[in-house]
């Protein structure tokens, strides 16, 4: 009688561990898949940031005359533009907004980008480059 139930426990053992090897895998993969795609959202969101920046730093100069002293002058600062908001010519609204909208900031006020680190911004030619290390070049 012994080792008939000895016998019956065995297989369910080894369903349980089959079971918990196979979810193992399944969960590897899920997060495997989960990181590579957390990291391209990264890449997408630098390159973005840096169009931005750079777009506001176009702006900057051609309606100051100058390059911004550091990338916090540019959420500082803000661009008064008229916008139209009717069909005839007379009827018209002012649009003000900042040349870069506030995002990801430290306790400094330092702007930083999809993956933490501060931008790098030379204000005599106005070249705003990535810090975080394999995106140097962007």
């Amino acid at each position: 009688m012994r080792q008939g139930l000895q016998q019956k426990k065995r297989p369910k053992i080894i369903d349980v561990i089959v079971s918990l090897c196979i979810i193992g895998v399944l969960f590897g993969i899920v997060i495997a898949r989960y990181q590579r795609v957390y990291h391209e959202a990264r890449k997408t969101a630098l390159r973005s940031e840096l169009t931005n920046i750079r777009s506001s730093i176009d702006l900057f100069r051609m309606l100051n005359g100058r390059n911004p002293r550091d990338l916090t002058e540019l959420m500082e600062k803000n661009v008064v533009f008229p916008a139209r908001i009717g069909q005839d010519s007379f009827t018209g609204s002012i649009w003000e907004q900042k040349y870069l909208m506030s995002s990801a900031v430290d306790e400094e006020g330092i702007i930083l980008d999809a993956f933490g680190n501060p931008f790098q911004y030379n204000p005599v030619s106005a070249e705003v480059r990535a810090t975080t290390k394999g995106y140097e070049d962007w």
